[in-house]
């Protein structure tokens, strides 16, 4: 496919996906900025406590980031400005057709002078009626919207929500992750204060006990970076969504699929609405044939180039859907049957017929099937947010 322009609002939003946000808007909760129409007074509530669910990234996007927030503005105030010369020119306008129906009304127009002037006149009120025609279309396209410029930021809003869908994802699976690492390291001081105590009563050696040493430094290693992975996926959703640095939102979980939600799926039907929403498709049809036979057939060759290409990602998306389901069910079933394991094992415990390594060991097992049944269904809604995010037009290349 041909390289696309890209927009100065897209730039700014692939730029600000991998750079720091500037502080530039206030963010929820601290801004006095009035309600938008669109929105309930019970919704903007919800936007500006101190939870991000997963439900409002969307709207804490559009609202609160700093980059979208700012190419709002921006758009409006280029809006406003177009109106203002508009109206200037329609009062220009008017006072000048005011001086020629003056001298025509007071006879002046026969006189050399008087001819010369109201020609001028109308000369000028000619010329500013037709840019008063112009900026009036001017105006009437970025109302419109489906304006280029409109679609632009609408694009970069669900270009950013996107990402902040991806981030919270992955935040929530990294919460999964440090359960189980968690209790590794727990696992791992009780079989080094073990193997100390075995060296006292000279039943372990003393590689025995660097080697439990080991095991532990490792463990709280791992411990050390997936905290700092979730610091990270923290700031960088909170960052996305217009909090501030000085604030720590809660970060709420992911939405439950529904088999209903599964089965509603129509591959043929959302495959034409993505093939139909997609801005590469929309942009292609857009640039300009140059009028010629070539110009119009390599314009034909890439719209279906580009609509070919979605065609097949949404084949490959649908079936990541449906594994991805199916791996957790089977992840599901090993998690209930893991359970009814972890039970047997707190009996056992609590009769002195299990030691704490063993019972330790027996909660790791627990937790490693709990942690496999929520890390698939994380991969299972990920497939399923990134199909519905491809019907709504955005297909991007870390999701392929």
């Amino acid at each position: 496919m041909r390289k696309k322009w890209i927009s100065p609002v897209l730039l700014a939003v692939m730029l600000s996906i991998t750079m720091a946000f500037p502080a530039l808007a206030a963010g929820p909760g601290q801004t006095e900025d009035p309600i938008p129409e669109e929105v309930t007074q019970e919704q903007w509530n919800r936007l500006n406590d101190q939870t991000i669910e997963f439900d409002e990234l969307g709207d804490l996007v559009r609202y609160f980031n700093p980059t979208m927030k700012n190419a709002e503005v921006s758009y409006s105030t280029a809006v406003d400005d177009y109106q203002y010369v508009y109206d200037k020119m329609r009062r220009q306008i008017k006072d000048l057709q005011d001086n020629a129906d003056e001298i025509k009304e007071s006879g002046a127009i026969n006189t050399p002078g008087g001819a010369d002037q109201y020609l001028a006149l109308n000369i000028g009120i000619g010329t500013l009626k037709v840019k008063a025609k112009m900026g009036k279309k001017i105006l009437d396209y970025m109302n419109r919207s489906d304006s280029s410029a409109r679609a632009d930021i609408d694009k970069g809003i669900k270009t950013f929500t996107y990402y902040a869908d991806q981030t919270m994802i992955g935040y929530n699976s990294a919460l999964v992750s440090r359960s189980m690492v968690e209790k590794v390291v727990e696992l791992s001081n009780a079989a080094y204060e073990a193997q100390k105590l075995s060296a006292g009563l000279g039943l372990a050696t003393e590689a025995d006990i660097l080697s439990a040493q080991k095991d532990l430094l490792s463990a709280q290693g791992s411990l050390l970076k997936i905290n700092s992975t979730i610091d990270n996926l923290s700031s960088s959703l909170c960052l996305m969504t217009g909090y501030s640095a000085d604030t720590s939102p809660a970060i709420g979980g992911l939405p439950q699929l529904t088999d209903e939600m599964i089965s509603a799926l129509n591959l043929e039907e959302d495959t034409q609405k993505a093939v139909s929403n997609n801005y590469d498709v929309i942009s292609e049809r857009h640039i300009s044939s140059g009028k010629t036979t070539t110009g119009m057939k390599n314009k034909d060759d890439y719209v279906s180039e580009a609509e070919q290409n979605i065609i097949v990602t949404m084949q490959a998306y649908y079936q990541e859907i449906l594994q991805s389901k199916t791996a957790y069910e089977a992840a599901n079933t090993a998690f209930q049957k893991a359970t009814l394991e972890k039970e047997k094992a707190d009996r056992s415990y609590n009769l002195k017929m299990l030691s704490k390594i063993q019972y330790l060991q027996a909660q790791m097992a627990y937790l490693k099937a709990q942690g496999e049944k929520e890390s698939a269904y994380n991969t299972f809604y990920q497939a399923y947010n990134t199909y519905q995010w491809a019907v709504d037009g955005i297909i991007l290349d870390s999701a392929k």
